[in-house]
């Protein structure tokens, strides 16, 4: 027995012997084996599973996290971290790739462009299909994708910057202004402006990267205030300042400003649209929670959900609306219980009956378009050519045609969304993406 002990023993002083050195090696050489066998087991995981049902056009993997792959004609372009890549939409083929600080896409059919950013050395926009260089300003630090339009920002100097409109196939400038203050604070692709946010927290990435049509005025940050742009015209209109319990954005064509303020352990609510020229109150409306503010004190930390054209809002009575930013009409009003899940310019997206049924509304008709039964909890969103449904719960995927209900997809899936297109969806798992078209 004693003997066994001792064997035992030394067995285990092996092993921590073989332990120990295997950390010290670990600390000297900086070595990290985590990564690699994280990478194994995701190859083993991609090639013993595929991502759905029915099968995606094709399967590949790429060679980092996608954040989103932007579908542009018969082109795939996917934006991961520290590169930029262009896909066959029908093969999978890499067409190209570069490394990039910051990407996106601008531009709408054959005007589609690519764009990326260097640090130190600007803006290069490229053919997503053949990946040539179609303009490129090495001055640019970063820059807004629309569908008619690419803004870029420019700063030479330690505060002005300049802020210019260009054509997304050739770069022609359109119009240029100087935007006063710290402008440096808005580098990159696609930063943060102060106007409406899209309300789908499962497929945002992939609904902020589609180029959208640019709104009329838009609202830059600089020095804790709002500099509103007259984006038609290159026009510095004016500035406003927010305050904690006021909180200034931009949609519509109006300055928009949501006051809260505390009164008997709750926030009174009232909404004000301003001139963009002249800060002239053009309505006002009290009552209508945009849901930007929150704690005791009623502060503003949040910009409001929808779009440019519709903002979503609560009513004093608790029933929930869309209303519009231009005039502050009710555009659709919601009965008691019913719940607004999503928005754009178009549709709105409304959980009535408990969460059991998906209603949509059409803004340019008025009232309820179509209806489908869905999982309480299924994550739902709408966009330019598709409302979402997915139930994580079932691993089922649906895609609707926004203004009938037709179906487009029926999948079983456990992928995520990263990308849109008219006639199909990019999902991915990891680093596994695929091609999956609509029936």
């Amino acid at each position: 027995m004693a003997r066994g002990a001792v064997r035992n023993f030394e067995t285990a002083l092996g092993a921590i012997g073989v332990l120990a050195l295997i950390i010290t090696g670990i600390l000297v050489t900086g070595w990290n084996p985590l990564p690699n066998v994280t990478n194994w087991w995701e190859k083993v995981a991609d090639s013993t599973s595929k991502l759905s049902t029915p099968d995606t056009t094709w399967t590949e993997r790429v060679g980092g996290q996608p954040s989103a792959a932007i579908v542009a004609g018969d082109t795939t372009v996917i934006v991961m971290r520290g590169t930029i890549e262009a896909r066959s939409l029908s093969t999978g083929t890499v067409l190209w790739q570069k490394e990039a600080d910051w990407a996106g896409v601008a531009g709408d059919g054959v005007n589609a462009v690519a764009i990326y950013g260097r640090r130190g050395q600007g803006l290069t926009a490229l053919d997503p299909g053949s990946g040539s260089e179609r303009w490129k300003d090495k001055d640019v630090v970063g820059a807004w994708t629309y569908r008619g339009t690419v803004l870029t920002i420019a700063c030479g100097g330690l505060s002005d910057c300049t802020l210019a409109a260009r054509s997304p196939r050739d770069g022609a400038q359109v119009w240029k202004l100087t935007l006063p203050g710290i402008g440096r604070v808005l580098n990159g692709a696609n930063s943060d402006l102060l106007g409406t946010q899209v309300m789908a927290e499962a497929y945002r990435d992939a609904i902020s990267a589609m180029p959208n049509k640019i709104p009329t005025m838009l609202g830059f940050p600089v020095e804790q205030k709002v500099r509103v742009v007259d984006t038609e015209h290159g026009k510095l209109l004016r500035e406003e300042q927010p305050s904690n319990t006021a909180r200034v954005v931009v949609a519509g064509g109006h300055v928009l400003v949501s006051t809260a303020t505390p009164k008997d352990g709750s926030c009174r609510y009232s909404l004000e649209a301003r001139d963009p020229s002249t800060g002239k109150s053009l309505w006002k409306k009290d009552g209508y929670d945009l849901r930007t503010a929150s704690g005791a004190g009623c502060e503003q930390r949040r910009d409001p959900s929808g779009s440019d054209t519709v903002l979503v809002a609560t009513r004093g009575d608790n029933r929930e609306v869309f209303l519009s930013p231009r005039d502050g009409h009710e555009m659709w009003a919601g009965a008691e219980g019913d719940e607004i899940v999503a928005a754009d310019s178009d549709y709105g997206l409304v959980r009535t009956e408990g969460g059991k049924t998906l209603a949509v509304v059409g803004f340019e008709r008025g009232g309820r378009l179509w209806q489908q039964t869905v999982p309480p909890k299924a994550d739902v969103a709408v966009s330019r050519y598709a409302v979402l449904v997915r139930d994580s719960h079932e691993g089922k995927l649906y895609a609707y045609e926004p203004s009938s209900g037709r179906v487009l997809l029926d999948a079983k899936t456990t992928a995520d969304v990263i990308g849109i297109g008219e006639h199909g969806l990019m999902v991915g798992r990891g680093r596994t993406i695929g091609y999956l078209p609509f029936t």
